[in-house]
């Protein structure tokens, strides 16, 4: 392994005594989102790579011969890891945290793989996913948007996470894993879904350390997925579960069990917290900027799709993913030495000044919004989700702002404590209800 050069390591670094560099601390993730930001900023315009002791984590506690890790927060550097797999694995983990490697391989499915198994394992879920289905779920999706909006709008307030940004995709993926909306499956689906990415959020742990939490909520939602998956296979419906464990390879082969599994694992939270962060922050941003919400209004049909797209780039709803290099290289003029952690922070990358002028400014209007890194930054790990998340916004964004145009934050915003997902546990709203 190459030696890291002594300046780039964060402690010392001379930053002013008002920036907190210390991003392996969990009490940093504590912070509100924007006084995080002024770290990263900092070390974009003054570090852009640079190294950091191991996180304080429980999934997997570090010891003194745990290596840290090299934070990636410019976007043009963000982008060329990213789309260099080779150079840069997934395999060997792709949190700034390490995982015991059974719950990883368990759990993350092609996430944390590389070529040729993740190029296998992609290609056959992306069977599943033909023009004809694609057309199925923006029409669930629609549907599911305006039945939310048919039961919420005369009630005039309440908590927006619970009445819709948690509801939608709970109901959409309730639908996905074959499992009755409403019912008891649904809920235990979208609690666990919450849950499993939020492991250092102490609402979320509920008294448990970060790794039973992960373990214990990916357990539920894959429990229900086999159930499904064995009855699938023999009597296949037109639903997602269906469509994915009768997907074949070019050579015929279907998926294992653990790999559908470990593919609903990853459905069930990673796609559905990204929607619904996504969802509360958008009615947050709307409601803090009023002139932008006037903008949106003016030409809702003409402009809701660039106003997601700004959603997630000032939002980014995943804030990171880790690669390990290869092999010697560089990056940003850096040395990084074979074996060694390469963290790249997307919710870095998205306010970068350089990318986008004027990058902490919300703009519903921004011409290259479409560019941020809320999918991934390219590469063979990019998002296979993304135009299903983008749907899901859509639906959500047209039905909200079409039916309750004045909705507002009306109270205290619960943001979760995560190093991975920017997350929000609740939202207060009030609005004014229609009047027949």
């Amino acid at each position: 392994m190459t030696s890291t050069e002594p300046m780039a390591r964060a402690e010392e670094l001379d930053a002013p005594d008002d920036i907190d560099l210390d991003i392996s601390a969990r009490q940093f993730w504590a912070k509100p989102f924007e006084e995080r930001e002024r770290t990263f900023s900092w070390l974009r315009n003054n570090h852009p790579v640079s190294y950091h002791r191991p996180y304080e984590s429980t999934l997997l506690p570090p010891d003194e011969n745990t290596p840290g890790f090299w934070a990636i927060t410019k976007y043009d550097d963000i982008q060329a890891v990213s789309r260099n797999a080779e150079l840069f694995s997934s395999r060997q983990g792709i949190l700034m945290e390490d995982f015991p490697e059974v719950i990883q391989v368990a759990t993350t499915s092609f996430l944390a793989m590389d070529a040729p198994e993740h190029t296998r394992m992609r290609r056959i879920v992306s069977r599943a996913f033909t023009p004809r289905r694609v057309r199925q779920m923006d029409d669930l999706v629609r549907g599911v948007a305006r039945d939310l909006l048919d039961e919420m709008e005369s009630l005039g307030e309440g908590d927006f996470c619970r009445l819709f940004a948690a509801e939608m995709p709970a109901r959409i993926f309730a639908h996905f894993f074959g499992v009755d909306p409403r019912g008891e499956e649904a809920r235990i689906l979208a609690e666990a879904a919450e849950k499993m990415l939020a492991w250092d959020d102490p609402t979320a742990a509920a008294g448990r350390d970060a790794l039973h939490t992960f373990a214990e909520e990916a357990e539920r939602i894959q429990d229900i997925a086999l159930e499904y998956a064995d009855d699938r296979r023999e009597n296949p419906q037109d639903d997602m579960i269906s469509w994915v464990v009768n997907a074949e390879g070019e050579d015929g082969e279907a998926l294992d069990d653990w790999e559908v599994a470990a593919f609903f694992s990853l459905l069930g939270s990673a796609a559905n917290d990204t929607t619904r962060h996504s969802l509360a922050h958008g009615v947050r941003l709307l409601s803090e900027h009023p002139d932008q919400r006037a903008l949106l209004l003016e030409d809702l049909d003409g402009r809701v799709d660039n106003a997601l797209e700004e959603v997630l780039r000032h939002s980014t709803p995943v804030q990171h993913f880790r690669r390990t290099a290869t092999a010697d290289t560089e990056i940003g003029g850096q040395a990084i030495g074979a074996g060694e952690k390469v963290v790249i922070w997307y919710c870095s990358g998205d306010r970068d000044d350089e990318v986008f002028p004027d990058a902490a400014r919300f703009d519903i209007t921004r011409e290259n919004a479409k560019s941020h890194q809320a999918f991934g930054a390219g590469g063979s790990h990019y998002c296979i989700g993304a135009s299903l998340g983008r749907s899901m916004l859509r639906a959500g964004f047209t039905e909200v702002f079409s039916r309750i145009p004045d909705i507002e934050v009306a109270g205290d915003i619960g943001f979760q404590v995560n190093n991975f997902m920017h997350g929000v546990h609740h939202m207060p709203v009030r609005w004014t209800p229609p009047t027949d």
